[in-house]
C-alpha cells in the first residue's frame, strides 16, 4: 500500500468531520455511459478488489464501494447493442447502447392500486442474497488498500418507481390512493431499512442509498409530501446508520433546495449531486447547509460540450466555490458524459490539479 493510498480513507473521513485536509479527495467518479471509456479503463484481472483499485486510481477516487443488498435479475436477451433484464418483483427494463447509452421500464408488477394490495415485495434477508461474512472479509481488504468504503441499500422512493410502478401512477396514487401509496412505500422502505441493519455490521464506512425527489426546475411532489412519505424512511435509517457509527450518502437529483432543511434534518450526512442542470446554485446550498452537510458533485454533464479551456475554468470555479469552509467533494452529476477520452483525460487532470489546492 503506497503513501498515498493510505491517505484516501483519512481524507474522506476529515471532510465529513468538517475538517480540512491537504488534499480534496475524489468519491465516486466514474463514466455516465457504461459504455465509455472501455478502452481506456483498466482491464480486468478478476480480482474483485485489485480492479476496484485499479478503477479508483484511474479517477483518483479515494472511496470504493464494497458491499450492496439489492434485487436479484435476469437476462431476457442480449447483444452488443442492448440488454434486457427482469428484475425478482417482475420489473422489467431495457437498456440501449447504440448510439449512446439509454435505459427505460417497460413493465411494471403494480399496475393499479389494487395489485398493491395483492404484491408482495422479496425478503431482503432470503438465504443466499447477501454473505455478510464475505462482504466483512471484501470492506476489510478494502480497508487495508487505503480506501474509504461505502455500501449501497434500495432508497425507499427509488424501489417503487424502479421495481415496482411506475412514475406516473405512484405519482398519482400519492395524491388520489394514500392507502395504496403508502403500502408501497412501506414495502420498500422495509427492504431498505432491514438491508441497512445488516450492512452496517459489515464495517462499512458509509451508506449509500437513491432516491431521485425533483425534476430540473422543481420538487416531483409538494414538501407536505415528502414529510408524509419519504421522510420517515430516510430519518430511520440515518439512524440505524449513526448507531453503528456509519455515515449516510444520499444521492437525488432534481431541484430541491425546499426540502433541503428537512433532509439535514434527517440526519443525511452526504448529498449529491447538486447538479446545475438541476438549477441547484452551488453558491447558495453552500452558504445555507454547508456547514451542516457535506455537498458531493457540482460539476455539470454540459463538460461534454465545452473545450479543454472550457472545461478548465468550470472545473476552477466549481472548486472555488466548493472549497471555501470544508465539507465538500467534487463531482460530475451523472457522472463523467459520452464526450472524446482526451477531453475526458482533459477532466480528470484538471480535477486533481485543483483539489491538490485543498481546502480554504
Amino acid at each position: 500500500m503506497s503513501h498515498q493510498n493510505g491517505l484516501h480513507r483519512e481524507r474522506i473521513l476529515a471532510v465529513l468531520r468538517g475538517e480540512k485536509p491537504d488534499v480534496v479527495p475524489c468519491w465516486g467518479e466514474c463514466p455516465m455511459d457504461v459504455t465509455a471509456l472501455k478502452d481506456a479503463l483498466p482491464a480486468r484481472t478478476g480480482d474483485g478488489v485489485r480492479d476496484a483499485v485499479n478503477f479508483a486510481r484511474f479517477f483518483d477516487n479515494s472511496c470504493l464501494g464494497g458491499a450492496g443488498i439489492g434485487l436479484t435479475s435476469t437476462t431476457l436477451s442480449r447483444d452488443e447493442r442492448h440488454h434486457c433484464y427482469r428484475y425478482e418483483t417482475g420489473a422489467v427494463w431495457r437498456e440501449e447502447y447504440v448510439p449512446t447509452f439509454c435505459r427505460e421500464a417497460t413493465e411494471y408488477p403494480i399496475n393499479s392500486p389494487e395489485d398493491v394490495f395483492r404484491f408482495s415485495m422479496p425478503d431482503p434477508c432470503a438465504p443466499g442474497r447477501f454473505n455478510e461474512d464475505a462482504a466483512r472479509a471484501h470492506v476489510q481488504r478494502l480497508h487495508d488498500a487505503g480506501y474509504f468504503v461505502e455500501g449501497n441499500v434500495m432508497g425507499a422512493w427509488f424501489g417503487i418507481y424502479y421495481y415496482l410502478a411506475s412514475f406516473e401512477n405512484i405519482l398519482m396514487w400519492m395524491a388520489l390512493e394514500p392507502e395504496a401509496a403508502h403500502r408501497l412505500f412501506e414495502m420498500t422502505s422495509k427492504f431498505s431499512l432491514e438491508s441497512a441493519r445488516r450492512l452496517v455490521k459489515c464495517g462499512v464506512d458509509a451508506v449509500f442509498t437513491a432516491s431521485d425527489l425533483g425534476s430540473g426546475h422543481q420538487l416531483l411532489f409538494s414538501r407536505d409530501m415528502f414529510l408524509e412519505y419519504v421522510f420517515p424512511w430516510l430519518k430511520e435509517l440515518a439512524g440505524i446508520c449513526h448507531e453503528h457509527g456509519v455515515y449516510l450518502h444520499l444521492h437525488s437529483h432534481g431541484h430541491i433546495q425546499d426540502i433541503m432543511d428537512d433532509i439535514v434534518a434527517a440526519g443525511v450526512d452526504v448529498l449529491n449531486p447538486v447538479g446545475p442542470s438541476d438549477h441547484n446554485d452551488l453558491a447558495l446550498f453552500k452558504a445555507r447547509w454547508g456547514d451542516r452537510i457535506v455537498l458531493h458533485g457540482g460539476v455539470s454533464t454540459t463538460i461534454s460540450t465545452m473545450d479543454e479551456a472550457q472545461i478548465r475554468r468550470h472545473v476552477a470555479e466549481v472548486m472555488r466555490i466548493g472549497r471555501q469552509g470544508g465539507r465538500f467533494i467534487p463531482r460530475t452529476e451523472s457522472g463523467i458524459p459520452p464526450m472524446p477520452a482526451d477531453r475526458v483525460q482533459v477532466y480528470i487532470d484538471a480535477l486533481k490539479e485543483e483539489r491538490e489546492h485543498g481546502y480554504e
